[in-house]
C-alpha cells in the first residue's frame, strides 16, 4: 500500500516534463468540490502554486477561492482556540484554589498541547501564500496526466478511486487508492476501468508504514537513487455524487523490488517506462495482455529508504 506521496505541485514543470496542458476547467471542480465535500481535499501546495501564478481571469478566480477556503479555516480554528484558550484559564484556576479533581494537571498539559497545535495551524493557514504542503493521502487531489484523443491533460483527481455509481467507500476501511496488479482482471472495480481509462500519476516520494523494532509502526519513505521525479501507473473514474462531479484515481501497486521488501513493505507503486506513455495513456488499440506487459515493463530504478518525520 502506498498511503501517502509527495507531489510536484507546480503545474507548469507538469506541462513541460509531459507535454501537457493544465485543464483549468476540471481543476475548478475541484476547487469547488472542496468546499461542499469533505472527502475531496486539496493539498496546501495547490493553493500556494495558483495563488502565486493567476494570471488568466480563471487562475484569479480559483486563488480568490484557495484565499477563501483558507480564511475559512482560520475563523474556525481561532474560534476553537479561544475556547481552549479559556479551559487552560479554568484549569489553572482550580488548581491554585486547590481542586483535587482527578488527572487535572494531566488535563491542563494536554490542553495547552492543544492550544499550541491550533497556534501553529493558524500559522500556517496565514502563509498558505508562500509556502503549502506537498503531501498527498487518500481523499486528497494530486495532478494526474490522461490523454483525450491526441492531447494530454493534467487534471486534479482524488486518491481514492469512487465507482461510476458514485457509491464512496470508506477511504479507512476499502482501499481504493491502490490498484493491486493482480486484481486488475477480476475485480469489477478495476474491471471497469482498466483497459479504458488510465492515467499517469507523478510523485517524487511514496510513503508507507512498517513495523518498528518493538512492534511500534514506523513510517519510513522510498525515492528513485537518481532523486528526480517519478510516477506510477493509474486507472480513474469520473463519477457523479450528490454534491457534484467527482474525478478520482488508484494508483497501480505490484510486488516490491528486493529493497523495498527488504525494508519490510510488501506493495511498489508500478513505475512504468517511459516509452510505454503513449500506450498507456491510450489504451483502446491495446490487447489486456499488451497493456499487462506495459505493467510489467518497469523503470530501472533503485529505490532508497528514509526515516519520515
Amino acid at each position: 500500500m502506498c498511503y501517502s506521496a509527495m507531489i510536484e505541485a507546480d503545474l507548469r514543470k507538469l506541462e513541460r516534463r509531459f507535454g501537457a496542458k493544465i485543464d483549468l476547467d476540471n481543476l475548478q471542480i475541484a476547487f469547488e468540490m472542496r468546499d461542499v465535500y469533505k472527502s475531496a481535499m486539496i493539498p496546501s501546495a495547490i493553493d500556494t502554486y495558483i495563488i502565486q501564478n493567476a494570471k488568466t481571469p480563471t487562475e484569479k478566480r480559483l486563488a480568490k477561492m484557495a484565499k477563501s477556503h483558507y480564511k475559512a479555516e482560520i475563523e474556525k480554528f481561532s474560534a476553537k482556540l479561544k475556547k481552549y484558550e479559556q479551559d487552560v484559564k479554568d484549569f489553572e484556576a482550580k488548581i491554585k484554589a486547590g481542586s483535587k479533581a482527578k488527572d487535572l494537571k494531566a488535563s491542563l498539559e494536554k490542553r495547552k498541547a492543544t492550544v499550541e497545535w491550533h497556534k501553529e495551524k493558524i500559522d500556517y493557514y496565514e502563509k498558505i501564500d508562500e509556502q503549502g504542503a506537498p503531501r498527498v493521502f487518500p481523499n486528497f487531489y494530486a495532478p494526474v496526466v490522461v490523454k483525450d484523443d491526441k492531447q494530454a491533460w493534467i487534471r486534479l483527481m482524488r486518491y481514492q478511486l469512487c465507482p461510476r455509481s458514485g457509491k464512496e467507500l470508506n477511504a479507512f476501511k476499502y482501499n481504493l487508492f491502490n490498484a493491486r496488479k493482480d486484481r486488475l482482471k477480476d475485480s469489477s472495480t478495476w474491471k471497469a476501468v482498466f483497459g479504458k481509462q488510465h492515467g499517469i500519476f507523478p510523485f517524487y516520494r511514496f510513503y508507507e508504514s512498517v513495523e518498528g523494532k518493538n512492534g511500534e509502526a514506523k513510517p519510513i519513505y522510498f525515492e528513485p537513487k537518481h532523486g528526480d521525479l517519478m510516477w506510477a501507473a493509474a486507472l480513474f473514474e469520473k463519477s457523479k455524487i450528490k454534491e457534484g462531479e467527482l474525478w478520482s484515481f488508484a494508483a497501480i501497486t505490484d510486488e516490491p523490488p528486493p529493497e523495498v521488501a527488504a525494508a519490510g513493505h510488501d506493495r511498489c507503486p508500478v513505475y512504468i517506462n517511459e516509452k510505454s506513455f503513449e500506450s498507456w495513456l491510450n489504451p483502446s488499440g491495446s490487447t489486456k495482455e499488451e497493456l499487462f506487459s506495459i505493467l510489467d515493463s518497469v523503470e530501472p530504478t533503485y529505490f532508497q529508504q528514509h526515516d519520515a518525520a
